[in-house]
């Protein structure tokens, strides 16, 4: 990518992101919408200083081998932490409230199951 494109992408985040923080801020009225928006803001960020070349260096692409690699690599990471995550927002729900919400015990049980119930599919589609 271009510095002119590449600037361009940041000032239109910057402005976006700017713009609803300031709406939250002002109206005092956090919404799903708004805390989707500003996650979904954040993953053009990361993919696109991620992934974005110039053309020619040799930074990864998401086809290649070290492409693969990293989002693999970066999945299970991410699996992990929001395993741990939600652990600790059932101790946090636990320790405000005096009891414990049963979607996140739901959600975590799910959590814990899930990797290996994907494990076992994959390692069957390959047989």
């Amino acid at each position: 990518m271009s510095k002119k494109k590449t600037g361009l992408f940041l000032v239109t985040l910057v402005i976006v992101a700017s713009l609803t923080i300031i709406s939250m801020i002002i109206e005092n009225n956090v919404t799903f919408f708004s805390i989707v928006q500003l996650a979904i803001l954040m993953i053009m960020f990361f993919s696109y200083f991620t992934w974005a070349r110039s053309g020619e260096d040799s930074r990864p692409t998401p086809n290649d081998e070290l492409g693969e690699k990293i989002t693999t690599e970066s999945g299970l990471v991410s699996y992990k932490i929001l395993i741990v995550l939600i652990f600790g927002f059932i101790c946090l729900d636990y320790f405000l409230h005096g009891s414990t919400n049963l979607l996140l015990i739901v959600l975590f049980a799910i959590g814990l199951t899930l990797l290996p119930i994907i494990e076992f599919l994959k390692a069957r589609s390959y047989r």
